[in-house]
């Protein structure tokens, strides 16, 4: 029995591939950004200070852009499948554990961790990608994904808002967390035959030297753009927001 190939799997692939991605999008954006707008209720319950609650805020983005890298590479070599099988167990996870954490320690930790979790996710969907749908739709698939993503980004303060008056703020993570677990279970059973369809690629020496002068003045453009987008996604509302401008 041969093995097909991948343009023979590409229409079977697109119909289910791109989907699950912009729901993975959609749900790690929302477990990334949910901790701005539950931040007043988290800060009061853990007596956490204003720079305590800015190194939370923190944790996720070092590892974050660490596995951005890295998280490719793992992708390369175990596979879109597999690796964003390990990723989205971390995010649902840590997800959850957010809303049993007790203190600066536990939550630091936690949103470190998540951010294993999710730098690692991106590259590997962006691989995906690549390997399910022709390249004349990739510009496509990227566009709505990130749409979804910016979705998730729109939809979380009312959501957690929401979820916080209606129940806590530990129960909003942990209801998020386990709606990205049920992702994990769909995108385990819908890529599994992409997957192993695919065949290895080729390895092919890396110009490092010419990638990175190509590469700096994106990185640079984009490092201005995070940083103002982190400075809102992750602003606190309410009262955590007037008492780090009055102290400031």
């Amino acid at each position: 029995m041969t093995t097909p190939d991948r343009v023979s799997i590409r229409p079977r692939a697109a119909r289910h591939v791109l989907p699950l991605l912009c729901a993975m999008y959609f749900l790690f954006y929302i477990d990334r950004v949910n901790i701005a707008t539950a931040a007043t209720s988290i800060q009061a319950e853990l007596g956490l200070s204003n720079t305590q609650l800015g190194l939370v805020f923190s944790a996720f983005a070092y590892p974050y852009a660490f596995f951005q890298i890295f998280g490719g590479w793992i992708a390369d070599r175990f596979g879109a499948r597999r690796t964003l099988l390990g990723s989205g167990l971390i995010v649902a996870l840590t997800t959850m554990l957010t809303g049993l954490a007790g203190g600066l320690g536990s939550m630091f930790a936690v949103r470190m961790a998540l951010g294993f979790g999710e730098g690692a996710a991106f590259p590997t969907a962006t691989r995906a990608m690549a390997s399910a749908l022709p390249a004349a739709r990739w510009g496509f698939a990227q566009g709505i994904t990130h749409s979804a993503a910016r979705l998730g980004n729109a939809i979380t303060p009312p959501l957690i808002a929401a979820l916080i008056l209606a129940l806590s703020w530990r129960a909003s993570f942990l209801i998020l967390g386990a709606a990205s677990l049920v992702w994990v279970l769909f995108w385990g059973v819908g890529f599994r035959d992409v997957a192993e369809a695919l065949p290895t690629a080729p390895s092919i020496p890396i110009p490092w030297r010419r990638l990175i002068l190509r590469m700096l003045p994106v990185t640079a453009a984009d490092f201005c753009y995070g940083w103002m987008l982190w400075l809102f996604l992750s602003r606190p509302s309410g009262n955590s927001c007037t008492r780090t401008v009055a102290l400031t």
